[in-house]
């Protein structure tokens, strides 16, 4: 218990310093993105001493994650990852937003783990599922070529919305037929989504006030506020906490004990 609010303590004062001076200095995305999320993912890992394995998997489900995210938010407009021109997927997605998203699931998953799970990490769960992951990557690259090539303009309105109710109806009935859950395990989910959208948050302040991610498809959005003379889209708040729920949740039913 001591040394999990120790860490929440070095954590919420790193992500204070690092974020003020990232919104104050522009370094570029990547490096922003390792500051936040690649550097803190790295002492996690090397501090729980986490399997390769894991690491693999989680990277798997991360690129997979960001071609299911970043694609259909670039092919529908919803927001616009501002890259490097040339480096992009498919001609659409830019490849170090990808990156960023996959350090993104890493941290994500290394901090739940560490501070609010038991630091064990189950490695043959992550053996077994690799492959399963590395289809799930695939299959939603081919779905992605699939519209972009075969069914181009064919999206729903809000899509923002079917993506929300997508992560987070796809957390609640993955937990809903597990029968070993305990009420404990739903207190450090819920505390987890929580304390995680903090980080996620200063992301998104970064990434708005050097125009790295813009929101243009204003009459798409239910509500929007503007911050450094941008506007964001409420759904981008529900979108900070919906993701690490989903991550915890797939990550612990997945590729860890389930307990």
């Amino acid at each position: 218990m001591h040394r999990n609010i120790v860490l929440c303590f070095v954590g919420l004062l790193y992500y204070s310093l690092v974020g003020y001076a990232l919104i104050s200095f522009d370094i570029g995305s990547l490096t922003s993105a390792l500051f936040l999320f690649g550097a803190p993912a790295y002492f996690l890992a090397r501090f729980s001493a986490a399997p390769a394995a894991v690491l693999i998997s989680v990277t798997a489900f991360g690129a997979g994650m960001a071609f299911l995210l970043e694609g259909i938010a670039h092919i529908t407009g919803i927001w616009y990852f501002v890259g490097v021109e040339e480096l992009r997927l498919f001609g659409v997605i830019p490849l170090e937003v990808i990156a960023i998203s996959i350090l993104q699931t890493l941290f994500l998953t290394l901090l739940y783990e560490l501070v609010f799970d038991d630091g064990e990490y189950s490695e043959s769960h992550a053996r077994v599922r690799f492959a399963a992951l590395g289809v799930f990557a695939v299959g939603v690259l081919l779905l992605l070529s699939l519209h972009l090539y075969l069914l181009h303009g064919v999206f729903f309105s809000h899509s923002y919305v079917w993506i929300l109710v997508t992560l987070v109806g796809a957390s609640l009935a993955a937990l809903s037929v597990e029968k070993t859950l305990t009420l404990r395990f739903f207190d450090r989910l819920v505390l987890f989504t929580c304390v995680s959208a903090v980080p996620l948050l200063v992301w998104l302040l970064v990434s708005v006030a050097h125009t790295y991610k813009v929101f243009a498809y204003t009459h798409d959005y239910f509500y929007t506020f503007t911050i450094f003379g941008s506007a964001i889209p409420l759904e981008e708040i529900l979108l900070s906490l919906a993701f690490p729920l989903f991550v915890a949740t797939f990550y612990e039913l997945y590729l860890d004990d389930g307990k």
